[in-house]
């Protein structure tokens, strides 16, 4: 029987302008999801924000190059990026949060839109003062 262990990945917050609609997250989270090294993304246009987990392995600057061209190519504009080591999971399997905002969790699953008002303190789903879901 083989364990597996989460190795962790890089959290890039992505400035996405053009988006109006559902419709338009979907696209844009489509895009993203396509390119190589992307575990998940998840999309907001209401906040104008993407927020996208990479594989431990691909580079952030290799990923925000390809996210300009895909997000270009979907209609919308990639106004800026920033990358985040994703937090290494705790002992017990941390909040649930599914590593996704950087917490650990269990399986990796697509994390929460970034809000316009979340600061650093509280994690990018906007947990408490651990950064935890």
């Amino acid at each position: 029987m083989e364990i597996m262990t989460h190795v962790p990945g890089t959290v890039v917050e992505l400035a996405v302008s053009g988006m109006t609609c559902d419709g338009c997250s979907s696209s844009v989270e489509k895009a993203l999801t396509g390119l190589t090294g992307v575990r998940s993304a998840s999309v907001d246009h209401a906040s104008g924000r993407a927020v996208v987990l990479l594989d431990a392995g691909t580079a952030a600057e290799d990923f925000a190059f390809d996210a300009d061209a895909a997000i270009h190519d979907a209609g919308y504009t990639l106004e800026g990026a920033q990358a985040r080591p994703e937090r290494a999971p705790r002992a017990g399997g941390g909040c649930g949060g599914g590593g996704a905002c950087g917490c650990g969790g269990g399986e990796a699953k697509a994390p929460e839109p970034v809000a316009a008002t979340v600061t650093d303190e509280a994690g990018c789903c906007g947990g408490g003062s651990d950064g935890c879901c």
